[in-house]
């Protein structure tokens, strides 16, 4: 009997144990799942315990022979032989399984530090379901949405962790993700991570496809003080690191305005070389939140910003750009009311006008005034 067979009888049995309210790691009745055709993923090594290593030789656990679908999905990763259909079976399996014994058999199993490479990238798929790189990731994933359903705090015990340590980028992301979904107030413990993430320097070098989904954190936390940060990474020497900070910046700013804009008031230097981009985040501010309308009334105001800049705030005012993605923690944005926000705008630049609180820009303002006039 191959590999792949132990692991159907052994799906087969759990699926009829929970049926059965018997043992999730019960005995093995006759397989129920129908195989699927196989198309083998091609593994990479994953990461080798230091107690595999020995005299410079790196020698392989022997295959399990438990009947634990983890270890058989794990042999069958080892082997080369595992698909796409394995993976997800897996997960339907524990995700259908008593949450207990699930959540224990997934926590037992990370606590071994084994793992193994899926041959599949880190990324995020409609419906925010993950494409998981590595075994330990996967399991991971589904143990915080175990917790997230059933409201248990053993996904974020787990991950905290995982963040005392530094040894997978992917793997913060989803600890990040699980510590969020269940202690969505610990937005500085989160912030501090994050930083922590963005300065270790061997991650920072070759950022994974995880580590730059997990920018969407700073999102969550809507801490403004990220600006300079995120500002720094969109120079950073990597593009794909480059185009993450973009996309982190621009929703923060979406989620966080007054507190961004507040901070490009107060920090003049930063951005000062990308004028039009700091223009963009500033064009978010709803005027019929006074905070927030003083706040870019300040911005139009200050001598340092070019004529140029200010101008192409007030053409981007009544449509401000923004990025929709399948993002790790945050939801979409809600839709925006449109018209409650063209006459907000038409009220200001009517006060801005008849005031004449910013002469140098009265072509600019007539000219929004015109094209938002009803």
């Amino acid at each position: 009997m191959n590999s792949r067979e132990r692991l159907l009888i052994t799906l087969g049995s759990i699926v009829l144990a929970i049926a059965t309210a018997l043992m999730f790691l019960g005995s093995r009745p006759k397989a129920s799942v129908s195989p699927a055709p196989r198309s083998p993923v091609a593994p990479t090594p994953a990461s080798t315990p230091p107690s595999e290593v020995r005299s410079g030789a790196v020698k392989k656990l022997p295959a399990p022979t438990s009947d634990n679908p983890i270890d058989q999905l794990l042999a069958l990763l080892e082997d080369g032989t595992a698909t796409e259909s394995d993976l997800e079976a897996l997960k339907r399996l524990l995700l259908a399984a008593d949450p207990a014994l699930a959540t224990a058999a997934i926590r037992d199993f990370l606590a071994t530090g084994r793992d193994a490479r899926t041959g599949l990238d880190f990324a995020l798929r409609p419906g925010g379901e993950l494409a998981a790189p590595t075994l330990r990731v996967l399991l991971m994933d589904v143990l915080g949405r175990i917790a997230k359903r059933d409201g248990t705090g053993d996904a974020a015990q787990s991950a905290r962790t995982t963040l005392d340590k530094k040894d997978s980028a992917d793997e913060w992301a989803i600890a990040l993700r699980n510590v969020a979904w269940h202690e969505p107030a610990a937005t500085a413990y989160l912030a501090a991570k994050a930083r922590d993430m963005l300065a270790y320097a061997p991650w920072r070098a070759a950022p994974t496809a995880g580590m730059l989904e997990a920018f969407d954190v700073i999102v969550f936390t809507k801490d403004a003080s990220f600006t300079a940060d995120l500002a720094a990474a969109q120079n950073d020497p990597d593009a794909q690191l480059r185009h993450a900070a973009d996309v982190a910046l621009d929703r923060l700013a979406a989620a966080s305005p007054l507190d961004v804009m507040s901070f490009l008031n107060s920090h003049p230097a930063t951005l000062a070389e990308r004028p039009m981009l700091r223009a963009d985040y500033f064009a978010k501010a709803d005027l019929a939140q006074p905070g927030q309308k003083s706040a870019l009334e300040f911005y139009l105001g200050r001598p340092d910003i070019a004529a140029a800049e200010k101008s192409k705030l007030l053409k981007a005012l009544a449509t401000p750009a923004t990025f929709v993605s399948e993002n790790l923690l945050t939801e979409p944005p809600p839709e925006p009311d449109d018209a409650a926000r063209e006459r907000a705008i038409l009220a200001a630049t009517h006060e801005w006008l008849t005031g004449k609180r910013f002469p140098p820009l009265e072509t600019q303002l007539l000219q929004l005034q015109r094209r938002l006039a009803p």
